[in-house]
């Protein structure tokens, strides 16, 4: 609708070009089509006259009135038009063309709502990316949505997209679940041996060990896979030699009974599993930091301490360093690459991961993190930069907490998970459409407080309940008509002769917003856009609903025509709920126990 306006006024533009009333440069002049704030003051309001005014050396007023002079309406598009204000040209459209152009959402379909802002452009997600030393708490969970959510508008948009689970299966955290691993499955190995004996080693988990029961049911899964004279050996001896075998098996165990289950319930897709261990295995790290190296970005030197960090003088580590020079592009601080013992840094698989990206040709990165990595940011953004390419390049979604709330009172962790609440207990409760929409209801950088309670209510209170309600009524009333022999809704012209209650205008109206909002939650990487909006096209059928109750103008009448328009009304309402929904990964329900029992 608004490109259709904007069309009609740059027309108008090109003629009053041509026939001397604007000058040449007013052909290369972009202007907005906005909505007024006022619904009362038209559909569309027009600043081109006031962008204009400049170049033809004339009152915006005047301009205005000259783009209204050379303006042909030949599809009759607008029913009203008038200058206001300053210079704005106010349109109001004819009611009956938000009636024509719902042919649209029965041409497009499941399509309807797509648009090609991204221009193919090739975009790789990588969200979730947790750690593979555990079951997925909550917190991941939001990741996965925010980031499954924007991939899907991504592609909707018209953007080339892959997503990406980075694997962090390489690094201390890696040794920490391998040493768990192992102290556990020795005590699971001694409780059926108790005479066995065992070498020196460690026999309780340390500070930095993962102590959650779950160890046990990862050390039992990679225990499963050993033979009696493997098991004997590799726990009753000392632990380093095996370290590398318990690790690798114990992170395929987390990796495939744990956290993939986890994201299948959810919803949660990946075109590909990026393993860290990988880049060292290919040296891509030293690639990457040669690469860097060669553009003058990196040096051996010593670094002073962290700001803020008080210690005595003889812990102060003053033998050199490879370093990144990241203070170059804004960071605070330059980065350590490689340890003064000649192992990497966690950064530098990072900076690896990134360089790696860009050389599989990816032309825009977009990261979703939890928000506790946000100073994070700055360094692999001045790593971007030192590699050639925009800041801009790197886009970084902050995912805030979750506040998990059950009878009014926050969530206790549990044991088992081991000081976090896992991600399965709550699509246990709840189930995988209500964690989508409630983790996607608010902006990723608000905290989010979720009311377990709240989500398993039928109610419309309940934001789950009323974004999949407006569907499941459409289907319902569909289901009547054909139980009474109306024929399956399509466009004919002439339905715009029997959708005349403005309620059926602003419901029109509002579907025919949706590929606008698609664009828009697309550019701003915001999938809480298409929640609001599947709730605000929820509230104007609603309205529409009681409206016509009220006025005795139900959907099926005895008036076939106006029967048959109103299905097709309804028809177009229900595809656009469906492809609302499929944007946040949300099922359509055809029913609801709700609307079952008010029989509908």
């Amino acid at each position: 609708m608004r490109e259709k306006v904007r069309q009609l006024f740059g027309r108008a533009i090109e003629k009053a070009v041509i026939e001397g009333a604007l000058p040449e440069e007013a052909r290369a002049i972009e202007f907005a089509v906005d909505s007024p704030r006022n619904p009362a003051h038209g559909d569309f309001a027009v600043n081109a006259a006031m962008i204009l005014a400049k170049a033809a050396k004339k009152p915006p007023r005047e301009v205005a009135q000259i783009l209204l002079d050379h303006l042909v309406d030949e599809e009759s598009l607008l029913r009203t038009k008038e200058i206001a204000g300053p210079g704005f040209i106010n349109v109001r459209l004819d009611p009956a063309f938000f009636i024509r152009e719902l042919r649209r959402v029965e041409e497009e379909g499941e399509r309807f709502g797509h648009v090609n802002v991204g221009k193919n452009e090739r975009v790789l997600v990588e969200y979730v990316s947790a750690n593979p030393t555990g079951p997925m708490h909550v917190g991941h969970g939001r990741g996965a949505v925010t980031g499954d959510a924007v991939s899907r508008i991504l592609a909707a948009a018209g953007y080339d997209v892959t997503r990406e689970y980075y694997v962090n299966d390489a690094g201390g955290q890696i040794t920490a679940l391998a040493r768990s691993t192992w102290i556990r499955a020795r005590e699971i190995y001694r409780e059926a041996h108790p005479d066995a004996a065992f070498e020196e080693g460690p026999t309780e988990l340390g500070e930095d060990d993962y102590k959650g029961e779950y160890i046990k049911d990862v050390a039992r899964a990679v225990m499963g896979g050993w033979s009696e004279e493997e098991t004997r050996e590799i726990l009753r001896g000392p632990f380093e030699p095996h370290r590398d075998r318990i690790a690798r098996e114990a992170v395929a165990v987390v990796l495939e009974q744990m956290i993939k289950p986890d994201l299948e319930l959810l919803g949660i897709r990946f075109d590909s599993w990026f393993s860290e261990t990988s880049l060292h295995e290919s040296q891509a790290v030293d690639r990457a930091i040669e690469d860097l190296e060669k553009r003058g970005f990196v040096e051996t030197k010593v670094l002073p301490p962290p700001k803020g960090f008080a210690r005595d003088e003889s812990e102060v580590d003053e033998r050199p360093q490879l370093v990144f020079l990241s203070s170059q592009f804004g960071d605070d601080a330059d980065r350590p690459l490689r340890k003064s013992d000649g192992t990497f840094t966690y950064f530098a698989g990072d900076v690896a991961y990134h360089w790696d990206k860009l050389q599989r040709g990816y032309q825009r990165l977009i990261n979703v993190w939890g928000a506790d990595h946000a100073g994070y940011v700055p360094r692999v953004r001045a790593a971007i930069q030192a590699m050639g390419r925009s800041a801009e390049d790197l886009e970084v979604i902050l995912v805030q907490m979750v506040n998990l709330l059950k009878n009014g009172q926050p969530v206790k962790m549990g044991k088992r998970s081991g000081n976090f609440i896992r991600l399965r207990w709550l699509l246990d409760e709840v189930g995988k459409d209500a964690v989508r929409v409630f983790f996607l209801m608010r902006r990723n950088d608000a905290m989010l407080d979720f009311d377990v309670d709240l989500a398993k209510t039928q109610s419309k209170d309940n934001p789950v309940f009323y974004v999949q309600y407006g569907h499941a009524r459409c289907a319902s009333i569909l289901r009547k008509a054909v139980e009474e022999g109306h024929a399956r809704p399509s466009f004919r012209p002439e339905h715009a002769q029997y959708l005349t209650m403005p309620e059926e205008i602003e419901l029109a109206k509002g579907m025919l917003g949706f590929p606008e909002v698609v664009a828009a939650a697309a550019r701003t990487r915001e999938p809480h856009r298409i929640v609001f909006y599947i709730q605000e096209v929820t509230a104007l059928f609603q309205h529409y609903y009681e409206a016509g109750k009220r006025k005795g103008e139900k959907v099926i009448s005895e008036d076939l025509e106006k029967t048959a328009a109103r299905l097709y009304l309804i028809h177009c309402v229900k595809q656009v709920f469906a492809n609302a929904l499929a944007l946040l990964g949300v099922s359509a329900p055809e029913r609801m126990e709700r609307l079952e029992e008010e029989g509908e």
